[in-house]
């Protein structure tokens, strides 16, 4: 009887991702990398933020003006898809350097993305039960220096 009061919850809960399926590994290598874009603090000063994504891993940067590092977190991640939607799904996240230094969110967040040739796109705030609010941001591949020939 307990079983039949708890069930529609447990269905409630796990609906958004009924439709969705682990993405293949060519997903992965799409993201692996360094991603770089330019945001600003709330006092309006620039600031640029750098993602690497190692293998299942995802580590944030943020620089000032100066380049001196004020924001590091690491979280682990996993990619799914939803019929024509890619899914990237953090959690376990761990801020390392910075202010809130220690801080964890072990909750899974996740959002809407897109890789088109450079370009990461990631959309926060469309998807059922996300509480962010809606956001676009574009991270463009880091690519080595070329060296002179």
């Amino acid at each position: 009887m307990k079983l039949l009061r708890i069930l529609p919850l447990i269905l409630m809960l796990a609906s958004p991702l009924l439709g969705a399926e682990p993405a293949p590994e060519d997903d992965y290598q799409a993201v692996a990398g360094k991603w770089v874009r330019n945001d600003q603090a709330g006092n309006g000063s620039p600031l640029q933020v750098e993602q690497e994504i190692i293998g299942k891993k995802s580590i944030v940067r943020v620089f000032d003006l100066n380049g001196k590092l004020i924001h590091e977190h690491q979280a682990q991640f996993r990619l799914q898809r939803m019929e024509e939607v890619n899914v990237f799904i953090y959690f376990d996240l761990e801020v390392t350097a910075g202010p809130n230094k220690g801080k964890r969110q072990p909750q899974p967040r996740s959002f809407a993305y897109r890789i088109r040739k450079n370009q990461f796109i990631q959309v926060e705030g469309l998807l059922r039960e996300d509480p962010s609010p809606t956001r676009m941001l574009i991270w463009l591949k880091k690519t080595p220096p070329q060296p002179d020939v």
